[in-house]
């Protein structure tokens, strides 16, 4: 599905230490406030967003290591060394999936005997017991899951399920999923299976932020159960919950969440909620996501009828959300 132009609905924070004040009207202790809420997950802009973090890291590195280099510090390093390498091996290996996939000879020399590399450390690591000790071995599981390692996928899926004691910002978890989430499409159909399976787990559970991550992260995991788990999230009381399901429905290609898509490209409905929680939808939340199920509408081939589009193009108080249906109007068959 073409993605929306606009600020992207993520905001990667660092983590709040005990020391910092509270953010006014956030929530109180929830753990989300890095994120702007409702969140809407899109994987590939995470992954955006992902490189352009460690992009800034490698600037402020000054020389670049070598992979290898990268991998001794985060494994023998200080703090700041094991974090500063992580940065730069995530950059690496994503730098050097882009330029296979564009056909372009990788700049960094990242082969079978690198992922050997990769198994070989993360078997020789000891299991965390403190929130610092989850670095390394939530990077050395994400790559070796980005290179197509199954176990590594299976290391990604067992980081969602860390509990409190040694996640307690939900960094790790939040961005497992994430990870999981992007290369869903890539992995081998078991492997997939196991994957959809522990974020329909998340669905299913008791944290409603990230149940809705792992709502976005199944668009790009099809499997046997995805499309019923997010054909039963469209009758969730919350709307983020049951536009996510519709979104990651039409990224299925599957129309069952037609009528909430058509719900949703009105205002209304946003409006009633933050009546009730008064910190949900900001404005430019709001014309996002109508924009993006205006999209979802499109792509599946579902348009608004004409009436419904030229109201929005007559009357709708928000300049984006009229332009994109008089844009939708003026295609053909619009």
């Amino acid at each position: 599905m073409d993605p929306v132009d606009d600020t992207p609905e993520i905001e990667i924070a660092a983590p709040r230490t005990p020391d910092d004040p509270q953010d006014a009207g956030d929530g109180g202790d929830s753990p989300y406030k890095s994120l702007l809420v409702p969140l809407v997950v899109v994987p590939a802009l995470i992954v955006m967003v992902i490189v352009l973090v460690f992009a800034l890291f490698g600037m402020l590195s000054g020389s670049e290591s070598s992979p290898s280099d990268n991998l001794g510090r985060l494994l023998t390093g200080g703090v700041n060394e094991r974090q500063q390498a992580a940065f730069g091996l995530v950059r690496q290996i994503l730098e050097y999936q882009t330029a296979r996939a564009e056909g372009r000879d990788p700049e960094w020399g990242i082969d079978a005997t690198f992922l050997d590399d990769l198994r070989a450390a993360q078997a020789g690591i000891t299991a965390p017991t403190t929130p610092g000790e989850v670095w390394v071995p939530f990077v050395l599981s994400s790559l070796t899951a980005q290179l197509g390692d199954a176990n590594g996928v299976d290391e990604l899926v067992g980081m969602t399920r860390l509990g409190d004691d040694l996640d307690p910002e939900f960094t790790f978890r939040m961005n497992a999923i994430f990870i999981l989430g992007s290369i869903g499409r890539e992995l081998p159909e078991a492997s997939r299976e196991r994957v959809a399976g522990a974020l329909i787990g998340i669905v299913d559970g008791e944290d409603d932020g990230l149940a809705l991550l792992a709502a976005g992260a199944l668009q790009n995991v099809p499997s046997s159960r995805t499309d019923a788990t997010l054909e039963g999230l469209l009758g969730s009381r919350r709307i983020d919950m049951r536009l996510q399901a519709a979104l990651s429905l039409a990224e299925l290609g599957n129309p069952a969440g037609n009528d909430v898509l058509l719900e949703l490209i009105q205002v209304e409905p946003y409006l009633a909620e933050r009546n009730d929680d008064p910190v949900r939808w900001a404005d430019q939340s709001v014309s996002i996501s109508r924009r993006k199920a205006l999209a979802a509408l499109r792509e599946l081939g579902r348009t608004p009828s004409s009436e419904v589009l030229q109201a929005l193009i007559d009357d709708d108080g928000d300049p984006n959300v009229r332009s994109a249906a008089l844009e939708l109007a003026s295609r053909p068959g619009g």
